[in-house]
């Protein structure tokens, strides 16, 4: 029965990339399913990300600039880890008492409802 399943998804793959018509709406299907895990995915990176702005802010006594954050991410972070689940770079907001990291989520637009964002409070 699994192996039948497995078969299945395959085939179903194998038509996606084979008919054109066939992938988007493989596409307009799975993504459901598919976009609550990148979601998830984000949100534990963005997690991460503050973590290690906390743990370098400890260390050096001075957070990135938000000018900067490119160059910071680059230098800290090698692959996909600099880039949100779609593609997009996290961005990243510095003020006196706080950060923010973001991302602007499935719809890659700034500002919207499903944008992922954490703010934390600068460690002292």
């Amino acid at each position: 029965m699994v192996t039948r399943l497995i078969l299945l998804v395959i085939l179903g793959f194998v038509a996606a990339l084979y008919f054109p018509d066939s992938r988007q709406a493989m596409k307009d299907r799975t993504m459901p399913l598919i976009e609550p895990v990148l979601i998830w995915n984000a949100e534990r990176e963005i997690e991460e990300l503050s973590r290690i702005v906390r743990r370098d802010f400890r260390a050096t006594y001075q957070l990135p600039e938000t000018r900067a954050w490119a160059s910071w991410l680059a230098t800290n972070f090698s692959g996909n880890a600099t880039s949100d689940p779609w593609g997009r770079t996290y961005s990243y907001r510095a003020w006196p008492d706080s950060f923010s990291i973001r991302s602007d989520g499935p719809d890659r637009l700034f500002g919207t409802a499903d944008d992922i964002r954490a703010v934390k409070r600068r460690p002292f």
